[in-house]
């Protein structure tokens, strides 16, 4: 019994990340451009602030940015249903978030912001 409702939750889960990825798709498909001038001008807008001193929300652009972007591509790849896998978690937990950071910390010390 205990089986069948792990397994239960299990495939609703892959269910529900399957929805959410096609309503995703949908949005993306329909509004790319507005999606792309609105990364953007708060691109541009992090850029300013990051030039006045406040390198903070450029760091924290850049990371979401990689990050997002990173599990979009995933996604595209190997379907949504890989973002129920636990293994996928640990692996984002071990080698994704480091990697991010790392990325921007590298980009910060270039351009001298940081």
């Amino acid at each position: 019994m205990a089986n069948l409702l792990f397994n239960s939750i299990e495939e609703g889960m892959k269910q529900a990340a399957q929805m959410l990825w096609g309503i995703l798709m949908v949005f993306l498909k329909e509004h790319w451009f507005a999606v792309m001038i609105g990364l953007l001008l708060i691109f541009i807008v992090v850029t300013f602030k990051a030039m006045l001193g406040r390198w903070g929300s450029l760091g924290s652009f850049l990371y979401n940015f990689f990050y997002f972007g990173t599990l979009f591509v995933i996604g595209l790849i190997w379907g949504p249903e890989v973002f129920v896998n636990d293994i996928f978690h640990a692996a984002c937990a071990v080698l994704l978030y480091p990697i991010c950071y790392f990325l921007v910390g590298m980009i910060l010390e270039k351009t001298g912001l940081r």
